[in-house]
């Protein structure tokens, strides 16, 4: 399955791929059914997760993604994009 993902620096989409069998959803009316992390391929179930900043339907609504994936690059590269990147001291 191709979705589309964000690249920053060209401020274009890109296809992204991947497996036919995984379970994404932008949108679900039951919080309980399990679905897949389209960055890493983790199971959890949709009230649990969080709208992508990177992954997107054709019209520009972002997929759901898991936790450790949307708080971790994902969106450590939408902060640098903002430009409210983190620094570290």
């Amino acid at each position: 399955m191709t979705l589309k993902k964000w690249n920053y620096v060209k401020k274009e989409y890109e296809p992204y791929e991947i497996p036919n069998d995984w379970n994404v959803k932008t949108y679900s009316e039951d919080t309980d059914e399990v679905v897949t992390c389209p960055h890493c391929g983790r199971n959890f179930t949709f009230g649990d997760g969080y709208t992508s900043h990177e992954i997107h339907t054709e019209h520009g609504f972002g997929y759901t993604v898991c936790e450790k994936c949307y708080f971790g690059q994902e969106h450590e590269r939408y902060m640098r994009y903002k430009g409210k990147a983190r620094t570290i001291r």
